[in-house]
C-alpha cells in the first residue's frame, strides 16, 4: 500500500516536471523563432555583449565623475569596473574610447574642441550639459551637430538612458571588446 502511495506521488511529481519543462521548452521555441526572423535577436545580443564588456570613459572632475559614475552603476545594468574617468590632462585616452561622457564646462572651448573631432568614429559622444554650467554656444551645439553618434543631455536621469541606447546604438566589433 505505502509502496503504490510513493509511486503515484513520484509519478505525479515526474508528470508535473515533465509539463513545467515542455511548456518552457514551447516558450523557448517561440522566442527563438522571433528572434531569428526579427532584428531582436541581433539587437539583444549585441545590448548582452554592451552591458557585459563595453568601457565607458567620462571626462569630468573627480567629483562629476563620482556622481555619474554611481548614477550609472546604481542603475544596475552597468558594471563599476566598466566606468573609468578621463582628466583633462589624459585627453589622448579619449581617441580610443567606444563611449565618452563629457561634462561640459570641465574642459575649456579648445580641448572641448579637440575631443570632438578627435573621438574614434564608431565611439559614442554624450555632453552632459547640467543647467547650472549654462548652455552650450551656437558653434559647439553646430560642432556637435555635425559629428555621428553624439548627444546632448541635461539631466541625470536622462543620462543613463542616454548611456544606454548609446551602447545598443553604436558599432563595435570583437576585436573592440
Amino acid at each position: 500500500m505505502e509502496a503504490e502511495i510513493t509511486y503515484s506521488i513520484i509519478s505525479f511529481i515526474s508528470s508535473c516536471a515533465s509539463l513545467i519543462f515542455e511548456i518552457w521548452g514551447i516558450i523557448s521555441f517561440a522566442a527563438l523563432i522571433i528572434g531569428a526572423f526579427t532584428r531582436l535577436g541581433k539587437a539583444a545580443g549585441r545590448f548582452g555583449l554592451a552591458l557585459f564588456k563595453k568601457k565607458i570613459a567620462v571626462v569630468a572632475s573627480d567629483d562629476d565623475y563620482q556622481d555619474l559614475g554611481e548614477d550609472l552603476a546604481d542603475s544596475g545594468l552597468i558594471k563599476e569596473n566598466n566606468i573609468i574617468r578621463i582628466s583633462d590632462k589624459q585627453l589622448a585616452k579619449a581617441k580610443d574610447a567606444l563611449l565618452l561622457v563629457a561634462v561640459y564646462g570641465y574642459l575649456n572651448k579648445e580641448d572641448f574642441r579637440e575631443l570632438v573631432k578627435g573621438k574614434n568614429a564608431r565611439c559614442g559622444l554624450i555632453v552632459y550639459c547640467p543647467p547650472e554650467n549654462g548652455y552650450l554656444p551656437p558653434e559647439e551645439m553646430a560642432l556637435l551637430s555635425k559629428t555621428a553618434f553624439t548627444a546632448l543631455c541635461n539631466f541625470r536621469g536622462r543620462l543613463v538612458n542616454d548611456v544606454l541606447l548609446m551602447m545598443l546604438s553604436t558599432s563595435f566589433k570583437k576585436s573592440d571588446l
